[in-house]
């Protein structure tokens, strides 16, 4: 029986009821805490090209993309420290003619090595999809959408490309849903092994630490904020209400400006542009800061949906009402304190929560069972007349989700110690190559600095031949 078979009815528990209520249509759908995913693509939606072409590299660097980055460094920058080398002793065609070879290097670098790593990468993703790798490298609980999109083409040859882009997100929403239904139902993960038809489970051990670390991530995540708040936070809301209490007028009418923005349209991409219009008028104005941190706030909630945005603008609409009454900072700073130390509490709320599951994990409890947990917690933090930080983590998403990553670390350690193993084994083809190809080349291109080069070095045997012959 494969994974795929298995029925994906989930059954409803208070803890999925209890996320499905908050989705409703009746009410709101922001539940206070945005996904740091979210936070970082909205916030890179406000850089420069420049800016979000870096951070695009930086999330899908690879191994070819190393050595590119290394090539560029060798055929780029150091020939210009090799010809304009202060310290050097050498004349400056001597020098240009030794920093061409670095150009040079780079291009077969990538041509060999670059290249080569291709199929090694290429063979290390297909293995771990298909199973043929061991557990820590194993993905078919969660295949790639690139490699299900080849299977797809390879069985249905005759869809078209949205066809099969269908039937690939599919495949890839029925896998997730069918590994949260394992996690819950049976507290575990099974993995398909290549050339073996029964399911293999992962070890009790390894999947009791892996909700270990599940926790000590949201732990880790909890006393992050924890510490913004408590050494960030209260500096930055008291000059925000200061703000308020000082510039009511031009507070009010930019929030005035976005709610009615918000409320003319139910669509989320316009408002975001306007937002992201308005930033940009702002700064180059050079409003005040405040000011541009409202309206990159509220638009970083975009991906939250119309609602989250509108909730966020009220909330600085009354805050900016409940401060212009306040006659001095020394005011503005207790009412803070006081806000402040609620939330202070929340996170403590939840720290106290997380550190309770982690003991459940220790007597073996489910991941079912945790679930459980979390609703009764929601439950009575609303009963406390609060909602709980964690009201929205899945339980299970949050163990999915640890899982792939560390897979993920898992399969980019392999790889980079086969494309090390790989580069280094082409390395003698590559420094053959280039010893024969780079004179070759200065002679065909450059003639006039590769003639100069050969005859200096020439000249210097000539010199020390006569010298050794001389008679003492």
């Amino acid at each position: 029986m494969s994974v795929e078979k298995v029925n994906f009815n989930i059954a409803g528990n208070a803890y999925n009821t209890q996320r499905n209520l908050k989705n409703s249509k009746n009410e709101i759908v922001f539940s206070g805490t945005i996904p740091q995913g979210v936070i970082q693509k909205e916030i890179n939606g406000l850089n420069s090209p420049f800016l979000k072409g870096l951070n695009k590299l930086k999330n899908n660097i690879g191994e070819f993309q190393d050595i590119c980055i290394n090539a560029f460094g060798t055929g780029l920058l150091a020939p210009v420290f090799i010809k304009y080398n202060p310290l050097s002793k050498t004349d400056e065609d001597t020098r240009t003619y030794s920093a061409w070879r670095q150009p040079i290097s780079a291009v077969l670098a990538i041509a060999t090595q670059g290249l080569f790593t291709i199929p090694i990468v290429k063979k290390i993703n297909s293995m771990a999809n298909e199973g043929a790798m061991n557990i820590e490298c194993n993905k078919t609980p969660f295949k790639d959408k690139d490699y299900v999109l080849k299977s797809m083409k390879k069985l249905y040859p005759g869809l078209s490309k949205q066809q099969l882009l269908d039937k690939t997100k599919e495949y890839i929403d029925k896998q997730n849903k069918n590994l949260l239904n394992i996690l819950r139902k049976d507290n575990t993960v099974y993995y398909n092994i290549k050339g073996e038809t029964s399911l293999k489970q992962i070890d009790s051990a390894k999947y009791k630490e892996l909700l270990n670390q599940t926790v000590d991530d949201l732990i880790k995540a909890e006393n992050d904020q924890l510490e913004v708040c408590q050494n960030v936070k209260l500096k930055k809301r008291i000059e925000r209400s200061e703000f308020y209490r000082n510039n009511y007028d031009l507070s009010k009418n930019l929030l005035n400006e976005m709610d009615a923005k918000i409320n003319s349209t139910d669509n989320v991409k316009d408002i975001s542009e306007f937002l992201k219009s308005k930033y940009k008028t702002l700064k180059h104005n050079k409003a005040n800061q405040h000011l541009l941190d409202i309206v990159s706030e509220t638009r970083i909630l975009a991906s939250a949906g119309k609602d989250a945005m509108k909730e966020k603008v009220e909330k600085m609409k009354g805050h900016v009402e409940k401060y212009k009454n306040f006659t001095s900072k020394e005011q503005v700073i207790e009412e803070v304190n006081k806000s402040v130390a609620q939330r202070i509490n929340e996170h403590n709320e939840a720290l106290e929560f997380l550190n309770k599951v982690k003991k459940e994990i220790s007597e073996n409890k489910t991941v079912s069972d945790i679930e459980q947990m979390f609703a009764q917690q929601i439950k009575a933090s609303k009963q406390a007349g609060h909602e709980f930080r964690l009201a929205d983590k899945i339980f299970a998403e949050e163990v999915a989700g640890k899982l792939q990553t560390l897979t993920k670390k898992h399969i980019e350690g392999v790889k980079r110690i086969a494309t090390l193993v790989g580069a280094l084994a082409i390395l003698p083809v590559s420094c053959s190559l280039l010893n024969w190809i780079y004179p070759r080349f200065m002679d065909a291109v450059f003639p006039n600095l590769s003639s100069k080069k050969h005859n200096n070095e020439a000249k210097e045997l000539v010199d020390k031949a006569t010298k050794n012959s001389e008679v003492k």
